[in-house]
């Protein structure tokens, strides 16, 4: 197992977990009551999707990828107009919320739970498995010391707050123990 690879899955996770308590709310109608919280979501998911997560898949797992890995050159481009267009819809999303029109924000929410959820699966079942298998151990450990470098911007307790975040909305948008419960 590759570090780079177990840390950018970690962060899918808490993506999945955003976009899916997105997808909830947008769903059973209930941004215009909890519009505070769910504005808080959105401003989040930005954070954490775009100027986190996708940047560091861009500054230091990407283009290892494609220095060892050629044949994925495409795909990595393809990846990062992916980036391109979630950040879009994020933001045209944020401003129909901000501007409380609610077809436009439903809308573009569940076009980037869609978009998000093709997004991890394509890099997860497509490219990580070679990466994971065949990257050279030392570029792992030079992608780790990206990654740990990048994590400096962001505060050393990063992802424990933001896994806090996410679960502390989630109980606070659609109530404790939602997915727990819908599992059983």
């Amino acid at each position: 197992m590759r570090i780079s690879v177990t840390l950018l899955q970690y962060e899918h996770g808490i993506v999945r977990q955003s976009i899916d308590v997105l997808a909830e709310v947008v769903k059973g109608g209930r941004a215009l009551e909890k519009k505070a919280d769910v504005t808080e979501l959105m401003s989040f998911i930005l954070d954490y999707l775009d100027r986190f997560h996708h940047a560091k898949e861009e500054e230091c797992f990407f283009p290892q990828v494609v220095n060892y890995f050629p044949q994925f050159k495409e795909d990595v481009d393809g990846i990062y107009d992916d980036h391109v267009e979630a950040r879009e819809l994020l933001e045209t999303a944020i401003t129909a919320l901000d501007g409380e029109d609610w077809e436009v924000f439903k809308a573009r929410s569940m076009d980037l739970v869609r978009h998000m959820t093709a997004h991890v699966e394509k890099e997860e079942n497509h490219i990580f498995p070679t990466v994971d298998e065949d990257l050279p151990i030392e570029v792992d450990e030079a992608m780790n010391q990206c990654y740990q470098d990048f994590l400096r911007n962001f505060g050393e307790e990063y992802y424990q707050k933001t896994e806090m975040f996410a679960n502390d909305i989630q109980d606070r948008l659609l109530g404790p123990g939602f997915f727990d419960k819908s599992i059983y």
